[in-house]
């Protein structure tokens, strides 16, 4: 393996420890600290595949390794999160659980499809690291910004959410590219912008984060009704 294949890795190796540092501080019941971690590791998540593709070193062992760290990071972290943070003990382990293995599936999907497919304008399935931030998120939101008798049945009820759209084959929006040139492109540079504004003023993010993440979630829904209507117009002539 050469120096430029390397490079990606260490990548991914941060951001298997994002993970391990956020349960580590789930553990301790520093909710806050490792929301931010789970953010970081989706940065180098996100770069470690950019930075891959640049070189020309996207490798299968480079696929399958960064899925490893991804379980760790958006699947076990925000799985014990919500669990210590909410849910704390009997069977309402079901539901963390539930959420790590529509992760793990929605993994090995992308896994499946990975060598016969090239760089894409969605997403099949919400991707893991896009679950892993609201969910996370929500936990920071119902922590310091919005006191609510029903937070453990609202976080009961988005990880299952989550977990459904994981598995679903509804298309999700990729990262803005910064040679958009249409207006949704436009505005996806400006969505992607806000966020990263919240991430460098984090004092502000308690508040506008978690809806914003929900946010994300919206034009896939858009798409997949669209085609749902579409399909039954075409039935019907």
């Amino acid at each position: 393996m050469t120096s430029r294949a390397i490079l990606p890795n260490l990548f991914t190796i941060g951001n298997l420890f994002c993970g391990f540092l956020a349960i580590h501080y789930i553990v301790g019941g520093n909710y806050v600290s490792a929301a931010w971690l789970i953010v970081l590791g989706a940065a180098l998540d996100n770069m470690d595949g950019k930075l891959a593709r640049h070189l020309g070193k996207n490798s299968q062992f480079g696929i399958e390794f960064d899925s490893l760290a991804d379980v760790c990071t958006f699947g076990m972290a925000p799985a014990l999160m919500v669990y210590f943070s909410l849910l704390h003990s009997g069977w309402e382990i079901v539901f963390p659980f539930l959420y790590l293995t529509c992760g793990a599936l929605r993994l090995a999907r992308f896994n499946s499809m990975a060598p016969s497919t090239g760089k894409k304008e969605f997403f099949t399935g919400l991707p893991i690291p896009c679950a892993a931030l609201i969910l996370s998120q929500y936990v920071v939101f119902t922590e310091l910004a919005w006191a609510t008798d029903h937070a453990m049945q609202l976080g009961a009820g988005l990880i299952l959410f989550l977990g459904a759209l994981m598995v679903s084959r509804i298309p999700f929006d990729t990262m803005a590219s910064l040679r958009a040139s249409t207006p949704w492109g436009r505005f996806k540079q400006f969505y992607f912008l806000v966020t990263l504004g919240l991430i460098v003023y984090p004092s502000t993010s308690k508040e506008f984060f978690f809806p914003l993440a929900m946010l994300y979630l919206l034009p896939g829904f858009y798409r997949w009704v669209n085609a749902l209507l579409s399909d039954e117009v075409t039935q019907h002539a």
